[in-house]
Formats: structure tokens, sequence, C-alpha cells
């Protein structure tokens, strides 16, 4: 029987083993692959499929390094990850770390530095550098130096390699510095380097000057004491700086002017009383004209209107007496 299958056309070349097909996201764009075979390895896969030979094939052991990529943002060996089992995930390699046809910053700073020699083992090694300094942006030697332990060079060594993590540590860092220096410039939060001090800033208007609260002899005036007022007798009426020039109100018990009791119009002729003069200096409403009461002689005055006073009503409640009016003794006890 087994000899039959053996010599049955085709039994060599047929190709019995499963396939599947899946597609693949590599540095952001969707791949497919058709009738792989499921235990492919996704080094492989990137290199005899789709073409992207930038990862090496080394050790196939997970060993060098050389085919180091990133799956879902983990640097990883391709040679030790089933291809169908990487589906729908997000694959970096290192043709996706340049922009535009050109070297990246790790790149360049692994060639400035003396790092590529063979150049077999550089691609595994740019994906190194560029995972460390995604998860640490000032690595230090030691962490340097763990980072790239999985990555072999028998050419070069790792001092040049060493140097490039710094060199683009620094590149990055200052590109930041200046990038925010000069965001806070464009926002007016910092004045550039080596302009003086800027004073409290102008608003002009519409024509181009400064608006009248900004600059003019008006805007402290309030804070200027008012001038003395002119003696009595010589106040013009006029206006003054800080408002309307009123005569004072005279003090209490201040006489009543003549011209103000006389009328030179009147009837009477020049010297007649006036339309405020009354009898006994007073006026028409029997109120003294600026006449002082004295001192208080501690009388009590009613205001409530109760009590038997001159005016009370026939409905049987005391009027409100008049200003003035003594209580009874009876009420002042």
């Amino acid at each position: 029987m087994t000899d039959e299958l053996l010599n049955h056309p085709g039994a060599l070349t047929a190709d019995v083993r499963p396939t599947a097909s899946y597609t693949l996201r590599v540095n952001g764009v969707d791949r497919p692959v058709t009738d792989a075979w499921i235990g492919e390895s996704l080094l492989y896969v990137l290199r005899e499929r789709l073409g992207l030979a930038g990862a090496k094939d080394g050790c196939e052991q997970g060993e060098c390094g050389a085919c180091s990529i990133q799956v879902d943002g983990q640097l990883v060996n391709g040679c030790l990850v089933p291809a169908a089992l990487a589906a729908d995930s997000e694959i970096n390699t290192v043709e996706g770390l340049s922009g535009a046809g050109g070297a990246s910053d790790v790149q360049q700073a692994l060639a400035d530095s003396g790092a590529v020699q063979c150049g077999y083992c550089t691609p595994g090694m740019a994906m190194a550098v560029h995972d460390l300094l995604q998860r640490n942006h000032r690595p230090g030697e030691v962490e340097a130096r763990q980072a790239l332990c999985g990555n072999l060079c028998r050419c070069t060594g790792y001092r040049g390699a060493l140097a490039a993590v710094q060199a683009v540590a620094d590149a990055r860092e200052a590109a930041l510095e200046a990038e925010l220096e000069a965001a806070e410039q464009a926002a007016g939060q910092a004045p550039p380097a080596g302009a003086p001090a800027a004073g409290p800033p102008s608003y002009p208007d519409q024509a181009g000057e400064l608006p009248l609260y900004a600059d003019s002899e008006l805007w402290h005036e309030a804070d200027q004491p008012a001038p003395p007022a002119p003696p009595a007798g010589q106040d013009d009426g006029t206006l003054r700086t800080g408002g309307y020039a009123y005569p004072p109100t005279p003090p209490h018990g201040t006489p009543v002017p003549a011209d103000w009791a006389a009328d030179p119009g009147a009837p009477g002729g020049a010297g007649a009383p006036g339309p405020f003069a009354g009898p006994g200096g007073t006026d028409p409403f029997g109120t003294t004209a600026y006449q002082d009461a004295g001192p208080y002689d501690g009388t009590v005055y009613a205001t409530d209107g109760y009590g038997q006073y001159p005016g009370h009503d026939a409905t049987g409640y005391d009027a409100t007496p008049a200003h003035g009016i003594r209580l009874h003794e009876d009420e002042n006890a």
C-alpha cells in the first residue's frame, strides 16, 4: 500500500499542507497574503511574499536580532512569529523608519557614528534603537546596552551604536525645546531672544491713534484734589475742572442776604420785601430763614399723634400735633 502511494503520479509534488489567506498591516498599509502555509514565519512572509527584504535572515532561531521588527508596538524577532498569528496586527519594519525615501535620524546617526560596516545587522540594530527611544527619550548607557544586547554585531562592535543613541536623544531634545520656544513666541507668552522687555499693550483705534483713556490728561483727573471754592460773592457760575461751580451751602444760622430778602423790581421800589421775605424775617411758610434754634433744651416733642392736643378730631383719635408743640406735663413725666 505504501509503495502504491509513492508510485502514484504527483504524489511527491502534491502540497497537502494547510494554507490560509489573511491580511497583514505593514507600515500602515494593508498587504493581502493568499494561500500561504500557516507555518510560515513572519520574516519569511515579509521577505518572500511581500518583497520587504529589510529584515535579515540570520539564524532563524531568535538569537542574532537581524530580523527585529515591531508587532503592535513590541520589539520581536520576526523569525519566531507565525505570520498567520500576526494578521490584523500593526507591523513596523525598517522600511517604515525612513520618510520620503530618506534615512531616519536613527539610521543617519548609525551611519555617522561608524556603526555600519557589512550592514547585515544594521536593520535590526536600527529597529532596536528606534524602539528604545520610543520608550525612553533620555536613556543612559546601561539602558542602551540592555536594549542592544539582543543584536549581534561581529564587525564594528557596539561603541558606534551607543554613540548613535546619545546623538539621536540629544538632537530630539534640542528640536523639542526649539519647537516649544517657537510656540510660546507665537502665542505672545515669551519675547524673542535678545528682545527688550515689552511694555503694557496698546490698543489703537480705527484711526491708528491711542484711545482717549490710554493717553490723556483726563486719565488721572479723578485723582487730583478739587480746586478751592472762590470767596463768597465772587463765584461767576462758570465751569471749573472737576465739576460745576455751585456755591457752597451756607452754614446753619447764616442770615439771609439783603439782596435775597429785598426785591429791587417789586412794586414798592428798591428795598421792598422780596418774594422770600416775610414778617419778622421769615418766609411765607413761617420758617425763619437760616436762624439757629439754639442748643437742645431736652424737651420731648410728640411725634406719634396720641394725647390731648389742640386739633382733636371728631373720630376720637388725636391728630398729629404740629411740629414744635410741647407735650403736657404728664406726658413729660
